[in-house]
């Protein structure tokens, strides 16, 4: 194997290996100044996008621990790599070119090395940013937190009421319990008189 091909594949490996998603999308048909817009939305998702010879990615693929199938990967493939964070809108930015110029789709890929078709992936694309889906977890949190203390709290004024309840039926607390004097000070002894007096 030629030393540029080597260095290719070792590129692609780092690549692959640095990237939670890897996604495989067709892009026959698609003009080279459409290519050059589709790359430069994903740039500014935090992705990439590589139109690369099948051949020497399912070789740096397979080195950098791919294994099995490479799902949808067949034809005129585009690949767009991205980090965890950044892989819905990556996926958005995918899906939404296809169904503006209906000529890249997305395949398939892997995410955090999990091989997922094309038909999950769009799924995937559905779904909020991270930061929003955080956001609405914590919501759901704090609603079930607030909750729990609402229900506690009615729990422990029950309680009270049924100590109440029960103290009264048994004529009360008794007044030495009730009014218990606190401890008296003890005097200080009186001073001895003075050898004058």
């Amino acid at each position: 194997m030629r030393a540029e091909k080597q260095f290719v594949i070792e590129e692609l490996k780092t690549t692959i290996e640095d990237a939670s998603a890897v996604i495989f999308t067709g892009y026959a048909g698609t003009s080279a100044e459409r290519m050059r817009f589709l790359r430069q939305v994903i740039h500014e998702r935090n992705g990439r996008y590589l139109v690369v010879k099948n051949r020497l990615f399912a070789q740096a693929a397979k080195a950098a621990g791919l294994e099995g199938e490479l799902p949808g990967f067949a034809g005129q493939v585009g690949v767009a790599f991205t980090d965890e964070d950044a892989s819905i809108p990556v996926l958005k930015a995918l899906v939404d070119f296809h169904k503006e110029k209906e000529t890249v789709g997305v395949l398939g890929g892997f995410i955090n090395q999990r091989p997922c078709t094309g038909a999950e992936l769009r799924v995937l694309s559905m779904l909020p940013p991270k930061p929003v889906m955080q956001a609405q977890v914590l919501g759901t949190l704090q609603t079930c937190l607030r909750g729990l203390v609402l229900v506690l709290a009615g729990r422990l004024r029950s309680l009270l009421y049924v100590i109440n309840a029960y103290v009264d039926t048994q004529g009360g607390v008794p007044a030495g319990e009730a009014d218990s004097p606190a401890p008296e000070q003890q005097s200080e002894p009186p001073a001895e008189a003075s050898a004058s007096e």
